[in-house]
């Protein structure tokens, strides 16, 4: 009789084993189907900027197409490191996604260098149209391999000078303290200028042209209102010098790991993000002159024969040795209508 009751006990406690098995895996096989894949998006702009505009629409887009299973959480202002930080974070696979300056990625590849070069665009149609096309492809594929994918192309602005006192001509830049972002080819565009070369990050500029620590930058009107720089550098020169476009970047480390549905899910809203980005830059543009004015800054419009004068100044950049292979994608982009 004890042998069958333990027979019972231990078929029952069995059985119960089994069922609580079951529902465990039952449980952990459900859990990927219901699981919301989290991710995040940081860029070192204000909410106003167009940046912050090309993120919140590429989160949105994210999770309608993806019907709630990826869902993108936006850092704006800097929070998550510097544009510098946030490209490494990419390459290192700890961040995700993030909006970044051309020059950054001249780290990963010299290729790069030719959208921070004087007077690369005619304008921004020329521009979209480079960067939508081949050498645009080019440029992406050349930065895979250090774990960086560009998704697209953002704009950032034109930019021109923006200064503490007036500036006109190039001959005015000799020996202003200019501030630069750290790269080859605007520490070569600051030497071309007779400049007193100043590398800083965007951060720091604010406090840079409050204190004196440098008199001038090349900058665009839409940073300089979202950023309030207005308040520190009254005159903004119209050289139209570079049509600043800036990649959209991911983690190639998180791009390999996503299924086919979910890469194309983030293409396709990198796509409509970049719509959304192009069409509120043209409105904020206007927006900025419009603050910079209010603001108290006043805006030196050059003619034709000034434009070329600053041009000219340029000119040295191009003969320098180390941007051989730059100049070579320049002179492509030059032909391309």
């Amino acid at each position: 009789m004890g042998g069958n009751h333990s027979m019972v006990r231990f078929t029952k406690n069995f059985f119960m084993l089994c069922c609580a098995l079951c529902i465990v895996f039952m449980g952990c096989a459900a859990k990927p189907a219901d699981a919301v894949m989290k991710l995040q998006l940081a860029h070192e702009q204000p909410e106003i900027h167009p940046y912050h505009v090309g993120a919140m629409e590429f989160a949105k887009l994210v999770k309608e197409y993806s019907k709630g299973q990826m869902e993108v959480t936006v850092f704006p202002n800097g929070t998550m490191g510097k544009a510098s930080a946030l490209a490494e974070s990419c390459s290192m696979g700890t961040m995700d996604f993030a909006a970044v300056f051309s020059i950054i990625l001249e780290a990963y590849s010299p290729k790069f260098g030719v959208l921070t070069m004087p007077y690369c665009f005619r304008d921004w149609s020329h521009a979209d149209k480079v960067l939508d096309g081949p050498i645009g492809d080019e440029l992406r594929a050349s930065v895979e391999s250090k774990g960086i994918k560009v998704l697209t192309f953002w704009r950032n602005g034109l930019a021109e000078v923006h200064s503490r006192m007036p500036i006109r001509t190039a001959a005015d830049m000799k020996g202003k303290k200019l501030r630069i972002q750290e790269g080859p080819s605007y520490a070569a565009l600051s030497k071309a200028l007779g400049a007193v070369t100043t590398p800083m990050s965007f951060g720091e500029v604010y406090s840079a042209l409050q204190l004196g620590t440098v008199d001038a930058q090349t900058q665009t009107i839409n940073n300089i209102y979202a950023s309030k720089m207005f308040e520190v550098g009254k005159y903004f020169t119209k050289i139209n010098m570079n049509f600043n476009t800036q990649p959209f970047i991911m983690s190639m480390q998180l791009w390999k790991s996503l299924t086919p549905e979910q890469q194309d899910i983030v293409m396709r809203a990198a796509r409509g993000a970049t719509k959304a980005e192009r069409a509120y830059h043209v409105k904020d543009t206007k927006t900025s002159y419009d603050g910079f004015v209010k603001g108290g800054g006043k805006v030196i419009e050059l003619n034709k024969t000034e434009l070329q004068q600053w041009k000219d100044a340029c000119k040295p950049v191009y003969k320098d040795p180390q941007f051989a292979g730059v100049m070579e994608i320049f002179n492509r982009i030059q032909k391309q209508k």
